[in-house]
């Protein structure tokens, strides 16, 4: 994809992002990440963010383009980056987004670069956010569509919020199955009424077990609605905002309030 140009205001704020006093590098680390990402540390003994921030300066000036600066963020924001201090790995990264989603841009948690809707201004950012939040946590949201979701809606990405959130009723079943498989196939064989792996009910009533295949057929609905086109289709091509955003979100939230009242049916062993 095409990088956006970036301007010194937002190189200023992308190195106080990752030279911050509290979760930002160390003078340690930066002495082995900048030369490695091939800039110029000019002057070692200056403040993390500066020292960081002249070296951005120096090469983005000899060579006339920011991508430099987005080969470094890339670099130092490698998943594997993250494996010791978690959290202050996604600190520096929602960070960073904090100035890429004013071009419409961000990375993310694998560490790629892919396009967003772009935030016209800050105020903006925050309000719909919040508004987005507040509806949601309205609607008694469910913890797991929170939790998938969280990141994706602080970067105002409905269309990635609106994906994961399906995907994780996929995640959810096989956490409780221990299976491997995905999508329809997987709902099939879990929700079955003549040998499911989970039921929400006794299944010994033709209403029992018509419940059970109406759950069965809602979370297909949701994998061919939602997982498959968000998977397949072209974010310009399928655009997701607030309103549809909120109702997708609450129809998931309900599923996984069902899945919650399941149980684990017993392997019979002959």
């Amino acid at each position: 994809m095409s990088l956006p140009p970036l301007e010194q205001v937002d190189i200023l704020l992308i190195a106080k992002a990752l030279g911050d006093t509290n979760f930002g590098f160390s003078g340690t680390e930066l002495a082995l990440l900048i030369p490695q990402c091939r800039f110029v540390d000019t002057d070692p003994t200056m403040t993390k963010h500066k020292r960081l921030y002249n070296a951005f300066l120096e090469r983005v000036m000899r060579e006339q383009s920011a991508n430099c600066i987005y080969a470094f963020i890339q670099e130092v924001l490698k998943p594997a980056r993250g494996l010791e201090h978690f959290s202050n790995h996604e600190k520096r990264r929602l960070k960073v987004n904090e100035v890429l989603m004013l071009h419409g841009v961000e990375i993310n948690e694998k560490g790629q670069f892919i396009a967003i809707s772009k935030a016209e201004t800050v105020s903006e950012v925050q309000r719909r956010t919040k508004n987005l939040q507040q509806r949601l946590y309205g609607y008694n949201a469910h913890s797991y569509v929170l939790k998938c979701c969280r990141a994706e809606l602080l970067q105002e990405n409905y269309f990635h919020a609106v994906l994961e959130a399906a995907k994780s009723l996929l995640d959810r079943i096989r956490d409780m199955t221990g299976l491997t498989e995905d999508g329809t196939a997987l709902v099939d064989k879990v929700l079955s009424v003549k040998n499911p792996m989970i039921t929400m009910n006794s299944l010994r009533t033709e209403s029992e077990r018509n419940q059970q295949n109406g759950l069965r057929e809602m979370i297909n609905g949701v994998i061919h609605m939602v997982r498959n086109v968000t998977a397949h289709e072209l974010k310009i091509r399928w655009d997701i905002n607030e309103k549809d955003a909120v109702e997708i979100l609450a129809l998931i939230s309900t599923l996984h309030k069902y899945l919650d009242s399941c149980v684990r049916v017993p392997a019979v062993h002959i």
